[in-house]
C-alpha cells in the first residue's frame, strides 16, 4: 500500500528495534512503532538538525537546528515528559552504539562520548583523530566506519569494548577499487554494512566484526531497488529543491524563496552533512528516497557481483565481443564460446579451473555473425546466410571440423532466395529465423537429418504484426521446452504451447514490459538485455504459464549476455571485458546467514527479494 512520510520530504531516517525515526526539512521530528499493519506517526520535537538513535533503542540524541548543539535523552518515551541533557555544543552529526556516540563538530573534528547507558545518555567527549573531514560516521558493536566530504569510507581498527576509540583509521581500498560513491553508511545487523550511493544503488558487505571491521568480502555485494525506488539521479542539493516544491505548494509559497530559506538553514553552518536515507534492524532494511515516502525490504536480498574472469593465457586487456555457454559434451558444467571478433573462436569449460581457452579453427574466409550451441554442436551463421555445424563429443569436446549445412530445401520449397539471420539450439531441435521474419524449425542438431520421415526443414507462421515488425532473432532454451523471439521493434516474444507431442508449438504471445536487444534461456527461466544494459530476468514461467507474469531488472550493465543452463550468467561487459555473476543472500531470519564461502549459489534468484511501498 502506498503510505508516504509524517512531514515535509525526509532528512534523515532511523531505525533502532522497536520504532523508525523519521526526520523531515523542516526539523520536525516523528516517530512510528514499526509497522504490522500501517504506520502510526506521532510528532516528537520539533527544531532539530539531525539526529540518532541506538540500535536497541535505549539512547536518543539530537542537534538543535539554530544552536548547533547536542542534546542527549535517556528514558526515551513517545508519550510524557522528557529530559534532554546538554551533551555537546557545535555539533552536526552524531552516530549511537548501544554505549557510544561519535561527534562530528562544526569544524570537521571528530569527538567521541564512551560508557553510555539510559542512566547516563552523556559523558565527557574525547578527540579522536582523523587525517579527513567527515560527513557522517557509523557504529555499532564495537565497528565504527566514516564517510569523509570527498565520499572516501574509513573504518577504524583496534576498537573493542576494552578500547572504544580504536588505534588508527584505514582507507577501506575495496570502495576504491569498485569506484563506489557514497551518500550514506549504515551498520546494520548480522554484521552487515549498508551503503547508499549517488546514484541510488544500495551495498551490502558480510562479516563485518570488531577484530575484522573491513568484512569478509573482497567487494561489495549490489541489492536491485531501482524497480521500486525512483531515486533522484542526483545530489542531496537538488533533492532539496526537490522537496521544496512539495513544501511550496502545502504552503501555497513561491518555490524560490522556500528553496533560498531552506538552502540558508542548511548551508548557513558550512553543514556538509549529507542526509541518513537508509536504516536497517532486524525486522527490514529501510530506505527513503529523500522525497516523503519510505521503502521497506523484510525478506531475502540478493546481492550481485559482477566479477571480472581473465582466462589463463590471455592478457588482461583483452576486449571481448561474444560469450555464449552451453551445455559441456563432456559429463558436468557448461562450455564457454569466446570471440574476440567474426573471425576467430575459442571455448573453454567452466569447470576448468586453469580455464585455460582453446582456439577453435574457423571455416576458411567466413566471417560468423552469430553462434548458437548444445551438448553435442555448435551451429555458425556466416555473413553470407551459410550454416556450419560442428559436431562436439566427449572425446572431442571442442570439435573436430565444420561441415557445411545444405539449406537448398529452404530455398526449394519458398521458390525464392531465404536468407537466415539467427539460430538457436536446443537439446534435439534447431530454430531459425530469416531476414523477413520467417520462423523454421529442424529435428536434429547433427549435419545428417536423423529423422529422414521428417523434412529437414518445417516453416513456422511468425506472430501477427503490423506490416514493417518482423521477428529478428528466435531464443531456444537448452531442453526445448521454451522458444522466444525478439522483433525489429525490440518486443519480445513467446511460442506457446510446446509439447514433447507438439514440439514446434501452437501460436505466439506477446511478452510486455520491456524492448530486448538480447535474450539468454536456461533450463527454467528467461534473462533480457536492454539496448542500453540493463539486465531483466523474467519470473513465474510455469509449463502452464510460458511466458511468465513480470520482469525484474537485476544490478548490471552489459552489452551481451549468455547463461548456463543452472542459471549461471556470464556476460560482456560495456568495456569488453569477460564477467561472471557471484550472488549472495542476505536474509533476515539470522540462521540463513552461516553460509559458506562459495559465493556462486544456484538458485538463489527463488528467494523473491521484493520491496514494499509503506
Amino acid at each position: 500500500m502506498g503510505y508516504s512520510g509524517p512531514g515535509y520530504g525526509i532528512l534523515s531516517l532511523v531505525v533502532s528495534e522497536k520504532y523508525i525515526w523519521c526526520l523531515d526539512y523542516k526539523g520536525s521530528l516523528y516517530c512510528s512503532a514499526l509497522p504490522s499493519a500501517g504506520l502510526r506517526w506521532q510528532k516528537f520535537e520539533d527544531a532539530v538538525q539531525q539526529m540518532s538513535v541506538s540500535p536497541s533503542g535505549a539512547l536518543l540524541w539530537k542537534i538543535e537546528q539554530k544552536t548547533n548543539k547536542a542534546f542527549a535523552c535517556g528514558k526515551v518515551t513517545i508519550k510524557g515528559k522528557r529530559h534532554w541533557y546538554e551533551a555537546l555544543p557545535q555539533t552536526v552529526f552524531v552516530a549511537l552504539s548501544d554505549d557510544t556516540a561519535w561527534i562530528i563538530r562544526t569544524n570537521g573534528d571528530l569527538y567521541l562520548q564512551t560508557g553510555l547507558s539510559v542512566d547516563r545518555p552523556c559523558a565527557r567527549a574525547v578527540k579522536v583523530d582523523c587525517m579527513y573531514p567527515l560527513s557522517q560516521v557509523t557504529s555499532r558493536n564495537n565497528v565504527v566506519w566514516a564517510l569523509t566530504e570527498q565520499r572516501l569510507l574509513l573504518y577504524r581498527e583496534g576498537v573493542s569494548s576494552f578500547c572504544p576509540e580504536g588505534e588508527q583509521w584505514k582507507c577501506d581500498i575495496v570502495s576504491e577499487m569498485q569506484a563506489l560513491e557514497p551518500v550514506c553508511i549504515t551498520l546494520g545487523d548480522q554484521q552487515t554494512l549498508w551503503a547508499l550511493d549517488i546514484h541510488g544503488n544500495l551495498w551490502f558487505r558480510t562479516g563485518v566484526v570488531s577484530k575484522k571491521p573491513q568484512g569478509d568480502d573482497d567487494h561489495w555485494w549490489q541489492v536491485s531497488i531501482t524497480d521500486y525506488v525512483v531515486f533522484d539521479q542526483c545530489s542531496l542539493f537538488q533533492t532539496i529543491i526537490h522537496a521544496t516544491h512539495t513544501v511550496a505548494t502545502a504552503a501555497q509559497a513561491p518555490v524560490e524563496k522556500v528553496a533560498e530559506k531552506l538552502r540558508m538553514a542548511f548551508w548557513s553552518q558550512q553543514l556538509q552533512c549529507q542526509p541518513s536515507l537508509l536504516g536497517v534492524n532486524s525486522s527490514g532494511v529501510w530506505i527513503s528516497s529523500g522525497k516523503n515516502e519510505f521503502h521497506v525490504a523484510k525478506g531475502s536480498l540478493i546481492g550481485t557481483y559482477w566479477n571480472n574472469i581473465v582466462p589463463r593465457g590471455t592478457v588482461s586487456a583483452t576486449k571481448w565481443a561474444f560469450v555464449l555457454a552451453s551445455t559441456a559434451p563432456t559429463k558436468e558444467g557448461s562450455f564457454l564460446w569466446l570471440c574476440q571478433s567474426n573471425k576467430d573462436l575459442f571455448c573453454v569449460s567452466d569447470q576448468n579451473p586453469q580455464f585455460h581457452p582453446s582456439s577453435v579453427q574457423l571455416p576458411p574466409d567466413v566471417e560468423m555473425m552469430c553462434y548458437s550451441a548444445c551438448q553435442d554442436a555448435i551451429w555458425g551463421l556466416d555473413k553470407q546466410g551459410q550454416v556450419f555445424i560442428r559436431t562436439l563429443s566427449p572425446s572431442c569436446p571442442a570439435g573436430m571440423h565444420w561441415t557445411k549445412l545444405d539449406l537448398s530445401q529452404l530455398g526449394m520449397a519458398f521458390c525464392g532466395a531465404i536468407k537466415l539471420t539467427s539460430l538457436a539450439c536446443g537439446n534435439q531441435h534447431i530454430w531459425a529465423c530469416d531476414t523477413s521474419g520467417g520462423i523454421y524449425f529442424r529435428v536434429g542438431t547433427q549435419p545428417l537429418n536423423p529423422s529422414l520421415m521428417l523434412p529437414a526443414w518445417i516453416m513456422i507462421e511468425p506472430p501477427v504484426q503490423p506490416v514493417g515488425i518482423n521477428l529478428v532473432s528466435v531464443h531456444s532454451s537448452p531442453n526445448d521446452q521454451m522458444l522466444w523471439a525478439i522483433d525489429s521493434k525490440w518486443n519480445v516474444h513467446v511460442r506457446i504451447g510446446i509439447t514433447e507431442e507438439m514440439p514446434v508449438g501452437t501460436d505466439w504471445e506477446h511478452v510486455p514490459g520491456l524492448q530486448a536487444s538480447q535474450l539468454a534461456i536456461s533450463t527454467r527461466t528467461v534473462w533480457a538485455c536492454c539496448s542500453n544494459g540493463d539486465i531483466a530476468r523474467r519470473y513465474g514461467i510455469t509449463d502452464k504459464n510460458p511466458a511468465g507474469d513480470y520482469w525484474k531488472k537485476i544490478p548490471g550493465s552489459v552489452s551481451c549476455l549468455t547463461v548456463t543452463p543452472l542459471d549461471e550468467l556470464w556476460a560482456i561487459g560495456s568495456s569488453g571485458y569477460l564477467l561472471q555473476r557471484l550472488t549472495k543472500t542476505f536474509s533476515h531470519s539470522h540462521s540463513l546467514q552461516k553460509s559458506s564461502d562459495t559465493s556462486v549459489l544456484l538458485h538463489t534468484d527463488d528467494f523473491e527479494d521484493e520491496w514494499e511501498v509503506i
